[in-house]
């Protein structure tokens, strides 16, 4: 069985959404990010980054939320990832935007404010300032790519948007600004009945738009 080790309200709900997706039974282990969990021996010897998510499938182990992700959709046969050669391609190139570009801007304000020692951290409203740009620039081009299915590849609902859809979901979490053009893409995306079931679940905050 899969088994997931991770945290509510991050790059977790990526992994879960897709779990969820899928009918593949799996145990989801919850660690306390906060109170340092991640950080003891016996959750480093699966992760030694010491981050969440983590993924296990008997001697696998997987560490990085795009290959996590790909991994469940393709052991599940998951209409998540198209058979087409070209549009897992295409698939690919849009889960890498989300978490290279996408998610640059909210990102680096949650790494300023949690993360970097205090002597390295930046004035937060000029910071604020730069990645909101980030942020706008990087929607400009989702808001480009998305298709006429509404989605991100012409053959409908993927990878691709619930990568995309966490990151504009964390400009939110931010204070960051999200184009007006992008949310009925949002909505449709987050009105999934996963979703749902990870609100229940207490994985990611209720979503309002």
């Amino acid at each position: 069985m899969l088994t997931l080790f991770g945290s509510p309200n991050t790059r977790t709900v990526r992994a879960l959404w897709t779990l969820e997706e899928t009918t593949l039974p799996y145990e989801y282990r919850r660690l306390d990010l906060r109170g340092g969990e991640c950080r003891q021996p016996e959750y480093l010897a699966i992760n030694p980054n010491g981050k969440v998510p983590a993924l296990q499938d008997d001697d696998l182990i997987l560490l990085e939320t795009n290959a996590i992700c790909f991994y469940i959709a393709k052991a599940a046969q998951s209409p998540l990832l198209p058979e087409c050669p070209k549009a897992q391609a295409k698939l690919m190139q849009w889960s890498d935007f989300a978490l290279s570009e996408l998610e640059v801007g909210p990102w680096g304000l949650i790494k300023n404010e949690r993360i970097y020692p205090d002597e390295l951290k930046l004035e937060m409203a000029p910071l604020k300032r730069t990645m909101g740009w980030e942020g706008m620039r990087a929607q400009r081009i989702l808001h480009k790519g998305i298709s006429s299915s509404g989605y991100l590849l012409e053959s409908g609902f993927s990878l691709a948007d619930i990568h995309n859809c966490v990151a504009l979901m964390m400009h939110f979490k931010v204070g960051l600004q999200v184009m007006p053009e992008l949310m009925d893409y949002l909505k449709r995306c987050i009105d999934r009945p996963a979703i749902g079931r990870m609100v229940e679940m207490g994985e990611i905050a209720p979503i309002s738009l």
